[in-house]
């Protein structure tokens, strides 16, 4: 059962890995990888055995987190969106689809 275990920890950093660096794409998979290797270990476990307690929670640790950190890469991204949206619409007042002025009209 240790090999489940190991496994389990090597699939949750990659997990985590792919989170920080904002592969959610990549990182769905090895979701769906991790969740596929829990349900193996938890039936090769007996009923009563104090490792269930430990995966349960170690697994909400793990969703907890990555739902975290999926949520502070969102935010960032909005973040940076609406700072473009905003130097977007400044270079539209500062008139960068007017004609130049002349050089009298600067003077006036």
């Amino acid at each position: 059962m240790k090999d489940g275990v190991a496994e389990l920890e090597a699939l949750a950093v990659r997990l985590r890995a792919l989170v920080g660096e904002r592969r959610y794409r990549e990182a769905q998979d090895a979701l769906a990888e991790y969740c596929r290797a829990l349900r193996q270990t938890l039936a090769g476990l007996p009923r009563g055995d104090a490792r269930l307690g430990w995966l349960e929670d170690e697994w909400r640790r793990l969703a907890a987190e990555t739902r975290r950190r999926v949520l502070e890469g969102r935010a960032q991204a909005a973040a940076r969106l609406v700072r473009l949206a905003q130097t977007s619409r400044r270079s539209h007042l500062y008139g960068a689809d007017r004609e130049p002025r002349r050089t009298w009209e600067w003077l006036a």
